[in-house]
């Protein structure tokens, strides 16, 4: 089995570098949005909870990260000589997105 270089001969990154993980960023925010989403509706179940508005705070936080990912996939794939710092960017996106709530939690507690 031949595997193929991420790179070309020319130093250009295939796209399939940047597709993926911006497709997996994507998808990583959407769920984190249906998370907060859920969140909320737990915290007003019955009774409404004070201290809920971090989640606010943490929802448009991830869905700025997942506007985030798709313009790295556009940037990526309009400029091949910018496709590696477009995938690091996309993969930096699912760990910040995990770090986000806590911040988020401390952003809206203050």
């Amino acid at each position: 089995m031949k595997v193929r270089p991420a790179a070309r001969a020319g130093g250009a990154w295939r796209p399939w570098t940047i597709w993926l993980p911006s497709v997996l960023a994507f998808l990583w925010s959407g769920l984190l949005i249906v998370a907060d989403d859920f969140a909320v509706l737990m915290g007003s179940w019955d009774t409404p909870q004070r201290g809920l508005g971090w989640i606010t705070t943490a929802r448009i936080g991830h869905s700025v990260l997942a506007a985030a990912s798709v313009l790295t996939l556009a940037i990526g794939l309009s400029f091949p000589s910018r496709r590696r710092a477009a995938a690091i960017t996309a993969w930096m996106i699912i760990p910040i997105g995990l770090c986000w709530v806590p911040l988020a939690r401390l952003i809206g507690s203050s």
